[in-house]
């Protein structure tokens, strides 16, 4: 059976290990080190939430995690998932759905007016396929330029 609760700080080291994980399979190039850095800052954030994905032993089977943002066209407060994770074992096991359907619970709970998901490439037609069957459709590019201090 797949619990779920709300990462601890302690939980810190699992999740960098899973995100590096991630990041590698989708050909991003942060290590480790720098994921920890990063995630240690955003997590702090109120705004900002990382949802476990718990198996019977109690290790991680999943993680999500979402931001919360604003924007006009969006209705007003809205979600962001930004990184979603099932290690190889539970995968095919329905932990993805489970993930995205406790963010809609937190969305709900939360008052969001809908929740969006970053993805990676047309190339990841398996992940952009999950998200079509659990209800995210296009809404279009995205594009990013980054600040430099």
């Amino acid at each position: 059976m797949i619990t779920f609760r709300l990462a601890t700080p302690a939980d810190t080291p699992a999740i960098t290990r899973c995100l590096a994980d991630l990041f590698s399979e989708v050909e991003h190039n942060l290590d480790a080190s720098d994921i920890e850095e990063i995630f240690y800052d955003i997590e702090s954030n109120d705004k900002h939430s990382t949802l476990l994905a718990l198996g019977d032993d109690g290790d991680i089977a999943g993680i999500v995690t979402v931001a919360e943002c604003l924007s006009i066209s969006a209705g007003g407060v809205y979600g962001v998932i930004n990184e979603l994770y099932v290690l190889r074992p539970y995968r095919s096991e329905g932990v993805g759905s489970l993930l995205v359907e406790q963010v809609l619970e937190l969305a709900e709970h939360r008052q969001w007016k809908r929740v969006e998901v970053t993805t990676p490439g047309d190339e990841f037609y398996r992940t952009l396929h999950f998200y079509e069957k659990e209800g995210f459709y296009r809404i279009g590019p995205r594009y990013c330029r980054r600040i430099t201090s």
